[in-house]
């Protein structure tokens, strides 16, 4: 997939130039972080982020289907922590042959804790 897509436009300027590697290290910190936030209640995903996930959750993890999940998120998600994570695994998966092993492990545990049922 081209790294001009339509859903990397915000986040391909941020992580230009960042390697696959730190981009994948700095991934699966970040997705660890927000989880652990929601498990302790620190952070409430909004119900747009909520939405997303869900969206995610019934795709397979691959760059096609991530990024068009992407492209068109509410500005309620926007203005949310949870797309700070997510768009760069937008960048990491152009940027990698297929998707690193961090990003098809840890983002798939956070939109599954997200979308569980209470």
């Amino acid at each position: 997939m081209s790294s001009t897509g339509p859903c990397r436009v915000r986040a391909r300027a941020r992580w230009q130039g960042v390697t696959t590697t730190a981009l994948t290290e700095a991934l699966h910190r970040d997705a660890a972080v927000l989880l652990a936030a929601y498990r302790s209640g620190t952070w409430v995903p909004a119900p747009a982020e909520v939405e997303l996930a869900e969206g995610l959750a019934r795709g397979r993890w691959e760059a096609s289907f991530f990024c068009a999940v992407l492209r068109d998120v509410a500005p309620a998600v926007r203005s949310g922590r949870l797309i700070d994570v997510l768009e760069p695994a937008a960048v990491a998966f152009d940027q990698a042959a297929s998707a690193p092993a961090d990003i098809v492990l840890q983002l798939p545990v956070l939109v599954d804790t997200l979308t569980a049922e209470p």
